[in-house]
């Protein structure tokens, strides 16, 4: 079954106000939607490291910086790869994401070249 990545986006302050009690509940409502989808059998995995390199390429040279994109007002916090039909089911999926209230998910089909779904 073809696979799709939900990239989890959001303003980088987008969870700032959340106090500690409401941000484990955040947090545990993610992961209650990727159990949700391992019992559907359509969980296959994500997740992301809060910190990375930036690699930029200038005048034939790569330079790299500590990221993600700090001088981003949005950035990708995450991504969560799921089984679907389709771009429509994945999209049918995605919709039902908790991390909708805080910034929006860009679905995409994992494995393929070119423009198809």
């Amino acid at each position: 079954m073809p696979q799709y990545a939900g990239f989890l986006r959001s303003q980088s302050d987008s969870h700032d106000h959340l106090g500690p009690d409401e941000a484990q509940r955040v947090l545990e409502s993610y992961i209650a939607w990727a159990d949700e989808r391992t019992k559907e059998g359509r969980f296959v995995g994500g997740g992301l490291s809060r910190g990375g390199r930036v690699l930029r390429g200038t005048g034939g040279e790569v330079g790299a910086t500590d990221g993600p994109h700090t001088e981003a007002t949005e950035i990708v916090g995450g991504y969560q790869v799921i089984e679907a039909v389709d771009l429509d089911q994945a999209e049918k999926i995605f919709a039902t994401h908790p991390h909708l209230k805080f910034g929006p998910i860009e679905v995409r089909k994992i494995g393929e070249r070119g423009c198809e779904d």
